[in-house]
């Protein structure tokens, strides 16, 4: 399963659903996307420090845990002006092994930027699908990003979704309005199996400010004509951090389901935690906040 290259612009309008109560879904859905493009406009080019545990378990064949601590740095792609998470494996670690350190990966990012043309982003692009080679399992994806369902309020996807408003939860200690989204045209953003793949999920948004404090994000391709079938969930829970003064990814947790037939069968495991949030400056940098 790979992510495609994603959609240039839709020029349909997106699509809404009524909710009884005060609020409108217009409103939610507008106030959100004002609150990712600051969020945008903000985060471009912030790195964290990224400890990821992943484990497979099988039908048959033995189960499976890796451990990989990596650097992840957001930054804004160039020519569809799409959100890339790039991760720079430092190390990772099988169970009942030692911690194996990647050859070459410190200040790698640094480097990368500073000796690639231009501004680097297409050495950046290189650098995200060769992380995605850590990690464990059938399953082959490079869309395990905490940001990516932000992309989904952003001018430039929103419209091919729908949007319904399904009521008010509380998140921590915040009241939030829960959207629920479904990927309406065609080809998708996300191919399995290689076909199309329609995205489903939620947002959680702050009911004062907009806010995202939760997203979740679902991909079904069913099995069909030998292919296997593919389940994927994947939720993130933001949290304020006090030194870049807005919400930031703090953890993502992950389940995919591999169905073939019985021999094959798995399911893959994922948390996420992110911490040590820096601005990362292109001239190879890093800046801590004060």
């Amino acid at each position: 399963m790979t992510a495609s290259t994603f959609a240039s612009a839709a020029v349909a309008a997106a699509l809404f659903v009524a909710a009884p109560g005060k609020e409108r879904v217009e409103d939610v859905v507008q106030r959100g996307a004002q609150w990712v493009q600051r969020f945008e406009r903000d985060f471009i080019t912030v790195i964290a420090d990224e400890t990821y545990d992943q484990s497979v378990t099988r039908s048959v064949t033995p189960s499976q845990h890796r451990q990989i601590r990596s650097e992840i740095l957001f930054v804004r792609g160039a020519a569809d002006d799409t959100w890339l998470a790039v991760r720079n494996v430092l190390s990772y670690a099988d169970e009942g092994k030692p911690p194996v350190e990647v050859p070459d990966s410190h200040d790698r990012l640094q480097r990368t930027l500073a000796a690639a043309d231009g501004d680097g982003r297409r050495a950046v692009r290189q650098l995200a699908d060769e992380g995605a080679r850590f990690n464990i399992g059938r399953i082959a994806r490079n869309f395990n990003s905490p940001t990516l369902a932000l992309q989904w309020l952003d001018e430039g996807h929103r419209a091919r979704f729908r949007f319904r408003l399904e009521g008010q939860e509380q998140v921590g200690a915040d009241a939030a309005l829960r959207l629920s989204y479904n990927e309406r045209q065609h080809p998708t953003l996300i191919q399995a199996n290689y076909r199309d793949t329609e995205l489903s999920g939620r947002i959680w948004t702050r009911a004062s400010d907009g806010a995202v404090l939760r997203t979740s994000m679902e991909l079904v391709a069913e099995a069909n004509r030998g292919l296997t079938g593919v389940k994927s969930l994947v939720t993130v829970d933001y949290t304020q951090d006090p030194k870049l003064a807005t919400m930031v990814p703090a953890r993502m947790v992950e389940e995919l389901r591999w169905r073939g037939n019985r021999v094959n069968d798995e399911v893959i495991r994922g948390t996420a935690v992110y911490s040590n949030y820096r601005v990362f400056e292109t001239s190879a940098r890093v800046i801590v906040p004060q």
